[in-house]
């Protein structure tokens, strides 16, 4: 029991860490338009890779200029972002490329322009998509969610027990 008990404060304090960090980020999303992107593909070795973690900052047209590395919705595929260096800037549109490949993409409208990317954050991609997954969401958020659904009903059960047992001894004492 002493054991469950330790495992179960241990559990509170971990799930507070990760309760507080994530309003944090989600509060630092809001106030500075940031947006948290995985890597997906080898197109920017060795800038960045597979498994990796982008900040990106909302942009504007401004904010190209050649040697940037930018994400923009595909034109192809509006819910997809591509993230590649800047390599040409024309007036309405703009030309990328990846650091890994040899031809640069089509043109591209500034209105596709999702923003730029700020920061880099090695290896972090891979949790990110494993939260995702079925079983990371299981485990993050399923399980301890049930458990504090479990521990809040042997609260109220015990406060309840104690209610009862009171009322009843107070009906016995009238009597």
């Amino acid at each position: 029991m002493v054991l469950v008990r330790a495992v179960w404060h241990w559990l509170q304090i971990v799930g507070g860490v990760l309760a507080t960090t994530a309003i944090c980020w989600l509060a630092a999303q809001y106030a500075f338009h940031l947006r948290l992107l995985n890597v997906q593909t080898g197109s920017m070795q060795p800038a960045f890779r597979p498994g990796d973690a982008l900040i990106m900052r909302q942009a504007s047209r401004q904010d190209l200029h050649v040697g940037a590395i930018v994400a923009y919705h595909s034109p192809r595929n509006p819910s997809e972002l591509v993230t590649h260096r800047v390599v040409k800037v024309v007036p309405g549109s703009f030309q990328s490329k990846g650091d890994a490949l040899t031809a640069p993409d089509p043109a591209v409208r500034d209105s596709l322009l999702a923003g730029r990317v700020v920061a880099m954050l090695p290896g972090l991609g891979r949790p990110l998509n494993w939260l995702r997954s079925w079983w990371g969401l299981a485990i993050c958020v399923y399980l301890p969610a049930a458990a504090m659904t479990a521990s809040e009903l042997r609260r109220l059960e015990r406060q309840y027990a104690r209610i009862r047992a009171y009322r009843l001894h107070e009906k016995q004492m009238v009597s």
